[in-house]
């Protein structure tokens, strides 16, 4: 029943996919969501535009799937404050374009969420749904939403019970809030149990803004929404009046945080743990959003500002306000700067090291040592409790982010030598130099073309370029254009 039920979806989808395009071509927008059962009470058409934005204070916030297609993310984070991200379609079918939105999203600092358009016909149907629904999405997510539109149960339990089975599974998964999505004009007949969850989304299209008859935070109000940067229509939402923004965006998180978990004495500079937005005022009001802050940025802090509702704020040394909660904020170490805090590509092993399965570098976490001038590919920086950041390789260990220790090679280094060639032949006139640094003070004499040098090791730079170390105590440069092994 079930596989029928996806292969009936299926062909309705190509079916629509091929309507939409015969649409577009006649110069008209796609539809914002074909897979939607929501219908309109009267017909109309929303427009969302950069001068619209400057007027009003309301912000904009959109659901988006496959249909919308590629996304000028660049343009529509300048009109987007939320994006909700559809990641599958039951658990059979995952959106293939949820991954490449939700890059677009981070990369250009969009909260979103994410749903899941659910088809479980039964609790243990949900329970699996819940599992793929949370294995699939980013876990970037601000939070996650059931999206209940039609009666799917085939196996004699009622949907209430179902949708219960399925947010107690994903409440296993995750503590991020999660809400429900219920068709308006099924919700009595679904009568599913709201408690169960932190907010309901209903959608209710009409033209006489007439909201939800319902209890709601977020009525879907237009699947006829243009939105710059989107080619397509895309459904839009309003809050209800007593639901802020912040609710569903990462200073949610630092408006219902206990006071224990925000910084309240001035920890002069933070690290980004998640991407957050710079406000010019304490209020965090819409009208005073600024821009974000990528993770991993290091901030310099002037000292704590709390909200009218006593809420902490950091303010920066910039002017800005940004959220003073420790899940988005870290304290950095007073040595910072001798650390590595921008992920260097790859580096090379000053001193000799060990590899770690943890940032905490403990001898119960050691893996392996790691010998002077071994290169190391680097994927990402994450820190310690204290505010140590560690540099996380490819192969998944940690090692030290200590410049004392490592030293970030440029982006060519390939086109110099890296291991000892023993000996070498000049092929271009090259100096010799009394130290790594080849200033003109240290420049001595020049050896000739076709000449023979022994070399006894590798040495490096300050800016990670490498040398050759020759076996007279003085340095050459190690590009293999200049000098080739014998």
């Amino acid at each position: 029943m079930k596989k029928l039920r996806y292969m009936t979806a299926l062909l309705c989808l190509v079916a629509v996919s091929f309507f939409a395009v015969q649409i577009t071509s006649a110069d008209e927008l796609g539809p914002a969501n074909p897979d939607s059962k929501t219908k309109w009470e009267t017909e109309t058409e929303v427009k969302v535009n950069s001068n619209m934005r400057l007027r009003s204070a309301e912000p904009v916030i959109a659901d988006i799937s496959k249909w919308q297609g590629t996304i000028d993310w660049a343009t529509a984070s300048k009109n987007l404050d939320l994006v909700i991200i559809r990641t599958q379609y039951g658990s059979i079918l995952e959106d293939i374009k949820h991954k490449e939105y939700e890059a677009g999203a981070l990369k250009y600092g969009v909260p979103f969420g994410v749903y899941s358009y659910s088809l479980a016909e039964s609790s243990a149907d949900a329970k699996a749904e819940a599992n793929s629904f949370y294995n699939r999405a980013s876990k970037d997510a601000n939070f996650y939403v059931l999206d209940v539109e039609e009666n799917t149960s085939t196996s004699g339990e009622s949907m209430r019970t179902i949708i219960n089975a399925y947010v107690k599974q994903l409440r296993t998964k995750t503590d991020k809030k999660i809400g429900v999505y219920i068709a308006h004009h099924l919700y009595e007949d679904l009568n599913i149990d709201t408690s169960k969850f932190d907010f309901v989304w209903i959608p209710r299209y009409n033209n006489t803004n007439t909201p939800p008859a319902y209890n709601y935070n977020l009525w879907q109000y237009t699947d006829k929404g243009i939105v710059p940067g989107i080619s397509t229509y895309v459904d839009l939402n309003r809050l209800n009046p007593n639901t802020p923004l912040h609710f569903f965006t990462e200073e949610a998180d630092a408006e219902t945080a206990g006071e224990d978990e925000y910084y309240t004495t001035n920890p002069k500079k933070v690290v980004i743990k998640k991407t957050v937005y710079q406000y010019s005022s304490p209020s965090f009001s819409t009208g005073s959003k600024g821009a974000a802050l990528k993770k991993n940025s290091i901030v310099s802090v002037s000292g704590i500002v709390n909200s009218a509702n006593g809420t902490p704020r950091l303010k920066l040394t910039n002017g800005q306000y940004i959220s003073a909660n420790k899940k988005f904020v870290l304290k950095v170490t007073s040595k910072i700067d001798q650390y590595y805090t921008t992920v260097p590509k790859n580096i090379v092993v000053k001193k000799g090291l060990n590899a770690y399965k943890s940032v905490n570098l403990t001898t119960s976490n050691k893996i392996s040592g790691v010998k002077k001038n071994t290169i190391l590919t680097i994927k990402d920086i994450e820190y310690t409790k204290n505010g140590t950041p560690r540099l996380k390789t490819t192969s998944g260990s940690y090692i030290t982010a200590n410049k004392d220790y490592v030293l970030k090679l440029p982006t060519n280094y390939y086109e110099y030598w890296t291991s000892n060639p023993d000996q070498v032949k000049i092929a271009k006139k090259v100096y010799q130099y009394k130290g790594t640094s080849f200033t003109a003070a240290n420049r001595g004499k020049a050896i000739a073309v076709g000449s023979t040098v022994k070399v006894s090791s590798i040495a490096y730079g300050e800016n990670g370029t490498p040398r050759l170390k020759l076996s007279n105590g003085y340095y050459i440069t190690a590009k293999k254009t200049y000098v080739k092994a014998k």
